[in-house]
């Protein structure tokens, strides 16, 4: 032994200057002044300490980058500070080992909370245990109690304090605007108060209580990868540990919860400090786990989309009849029940029928889509089996080389694909995913497409072995597309998330609540494509609470 000895769990979150999420991430600008803040904050902690007659102090650097590195500027750090960093468990047992007093510096509250950064050992899932939110500061304090070490003090932002109620000392240093914004004290005048409430004595730590943590999670794709880590199934977004003892519990689902975030590798773009990265951590602490109950719109939200999509599309027209008769062919697979009731049968019959008179023609002067609006008036008489006109390869491959050229990538990968599930294969020679580093907007309706071509559009279960990982993309982009107010593509969000299981998770409820805002008195979203598209989603939510799967 080389004298009495406190364990310093930091975290960068919680740190007096740190309000912003690039300033969380390795490689940004601000990140390289957040360091410099975590270590001044470290040192006066670790002071305070020192004065309360601990000689030495065990840093645990808890906060992950990206960088795979500590956060801590080492050479600025106090010669009576022993740096660690263990990016798998930041807690681990040894670091409770020969300490005789534990505290945390720069925390953040529970997942879930309005606090700035929560969130729960990852972005993914919220804690709990006995019905009570755990904070990544509660469990170091579980720890502590088990191990009968008492708790000096926690800092960070004015929610974490609220929802420690006074259990151990505590340092405010910032107020959270957000979960992405806070707004600080000045780092000079918190840094004395750190100094001062690290001398004070430690206090016995309440344990929690003796039962299992339950993992929620915003997928339900993560909480399988989390029952394959050998978690409990509660239901489509939860399970739950047990164990002896609370580092048993702890440890069992910090084993879950890395099990499932192996979806951010697929799922969060570029690399950490880079631009989008920065896009899709900030989204992926906005996103919202699952609520209380299924989001369903009244039926008379249905109603007046219906009658505003069939008003929208009476006109003789090739793109009426077409996005008519195809959104009637997907509604009767997507939503049967919410068809049934509606009586759509004649009026689909009726718009098919219609499609003989669509001509497929496709000269190269012919906008895009208007050709999108005659393939599919050819794809849904050959889907229902009716007597249907030929589409010549040479013909489409022309229009398809055409489309490309003029700068239409999308429309020519999307009818190559369309033609290619029917036997017609011309497909140009277009990447896959060509627009995902370049243009979000034009990536998603792409990733959108993936789900209709895989669906059959929305007449079968998503069968791609890929369709987990669009899945969790679509998740991510959701905050995104919910800012930007993009109706459509919110549209095309819901009705592919329906499709895979999705309408119980927080993304389905915060797209299903934008289009219910943007809806018109008479029903519509503002055009037919994007009207068409709500049609599908509001009737997919009410199939799905109505007649659940």
């Amino acid at each position: 032994m080389d004298g009495r000895r406190a364990l310093l769990v930091v975290d960068l979150e919680g740190v007096a200057g740190v309000d912003s999420v690039a300033a969380l991430i390795s490689g940004t600008a601000e990140y390289e002044r957040a360091r410099v803040l975590m270590t001044a904050e470290v040192n006066a902690a670790v002071e305070g300490l020192l004065a309360a007659g601990f000689q030495r102090v065990r840093v645990s650097d808890s906060h992950l980058s990206g960088s795979g590195e500590s956060n801590l500027v080492l050479e600025a750090l106090h010669p009576a500070a022993e740096p660690c960093f263990l990016e798998e468990d930041a807690y681990a047992p040894r670091f409770f080992e020969d300490v005789q007093a534990v505290a945390c510096v720069g925390m953040h509250a529970s997942a879930g909370t309005a606090g700035f950064g929560a969130h729960t050992v990852d972005v993914l899932g919220a804690w709990a245990c006995a019905g009570r939110e755990l904070s990544e500061a509660d469990l170091v304090l579980a720890l502590a109690a088990e191990a009968g070490v008492p708790g000096v003090f926690v800092s960070g932002d004015d929610v974490l304090e609220a929802r420690l109620g006074g259990r151990v000392g505590y340092v405010r240093t910032k107020v959270a605007l957000s979960v992405t914004q806070a707004y600080s004290r000045a780092p000079e005048a918190v840094l004395p108060e750190l100094t001062r409430a690290a001398a004070l004595p430690g206090q016995k730590v309440e344990p929690l209580p003796d039962a299992p943590l339950v993992l929620t999670f915003k997928s339900g794709h993560q909480a399988a990868l989390a029952a394959e880590a050998g978690a409990r199934r509660v239901d489509r977004y939860r399970v739950e540990v047990e164990g002896r003892t609370f580092r048993e519990r702890y440890t069992r689902a910090l084993r879950a919860a890395s099990a499932a975030s192996a979806v951010l590798a697929d799922a969060v773009a570029d690399i950490p400090g880079s631009p989008a990265f920065t896009r899709d951590a900030s989204a992926l602490f906005l996103l919202p786990g699952p609520p209380a109950h299924l989001a369903s719109p009244r039926p008379e939200v249905v109603d007046r989309a219906l009658r505003a999509f069939l008003s929208l599309t009476e006109g003789p027209d090739d793109e009426a009849r077409a996005l008519r008769a195809l959104t009637l062919h997907m509604l009767e697979g997507h939503a049967p029940g919410s068809f049934s009731r509606r009586e759509l049968g004649p009026t689909l019959e009726a718009a098919v029928a219609a499609l003989a008179e669509v001509p497929l023609e496709l000269p190269a002067g012919l906008p895009p889509d208007v050709g999108m609006a005659r393939v599919d008036a050819w794809y849904v008489r050959r889907e229902r089996g009716l007597p249907h006109a030929l589409l010549g390869p040479y013909v489409l491959r022309a229009y398809l080389e055409h489309l490309d050229g003029e700068g239409h990538g999308l429309y020519a990968w999307l009818l190559g694909e369309m033609a290619a599930t029917c036997g017609l294969d011309v497909r140009l020679s277009i990447p896959e995913r060509a627009f995902r580093d370049a243009e979000r907007l034009v990536d998603l309706y792409w990733l959108t497409h993936l789900y209709l071509l895989d669906t059959r559009y929305l007449r079968l279960p998503p069968s791609d072995p890929g369709a987990a990982a669009w899945t969790e993309e679509l998740l991510v982009a959701t905050p995104w597309v919910v800012e930007q107010g993009n109706v459509d593509l919110a549209a095309e969000l819901l009705f592919c998330l329906q499709c895979a299981g999705e309408a119980g998770g927080g993304a389905h409820a915060v797209l299903l609540s934008l289009l219910a805002e943007h809806q018109g008195p008479e029903g519509d979203l503002g055009d037919a494509h994007a009207t068409a598209g709500a049609l599908l989603a509001f009737s997919g939510a009410e199939e799905r609470q109505l007649f659940p799967r």
